[in-house]
């Protein structure tokens, strides 16, 4: 066998070597890696990740659960690729966690979120 056709037989088509999970539950799992990983924590792309650490010190009021609703909703599309976010609520559960609502095209997801 030839060196040319050893390589030959170990190649494969790009879309074959990875498989892309698009249902509820990967795109849930998306959502909670998402929230699991602050904006600047990965190495590779520092702008990936949620940006809720500045509203951790805020006062909590119905305008803050507006601005931290707002951010999801604007930075989540951004680096989950295919999310279509129908909504999202915020309710504070104490000083530094919150009960997050998204909804989205496969359903919807209720997590509790340190800040």
């Amino acid at each position: 066998m030839a060196i040319f056709d050893a390589s030959y037989t170990m190649a494969s088509a790009a879309e074959a070597d990875i498989r892309k999970f698009e249902d509820g539950t990967a795109m849930s799992e998306r959502i909670r890696e998402w929230l699991d990983t602050p904006e600047g924590t990965v190495a590779h792309d520092p702008s990936w990740g949620h940006n809720l650490v500045p509203f951790k010190f805020e006062p909590q009021s119905n305008d803050l659960a507006i601005q931290i609703e707002m951010s999801i909703t604007r930075k989540l599309p951004l680096d989950v690729e295919d999310i279509e976010i129908k909504s999202v609520e915020v309710t504070f559960l104490e000083k530094d966690m919150i009960k997050l609502v998204i909804v989205h095209q496969f359903g919807a997801d209720s997590l509790e979120v340190t800040l």
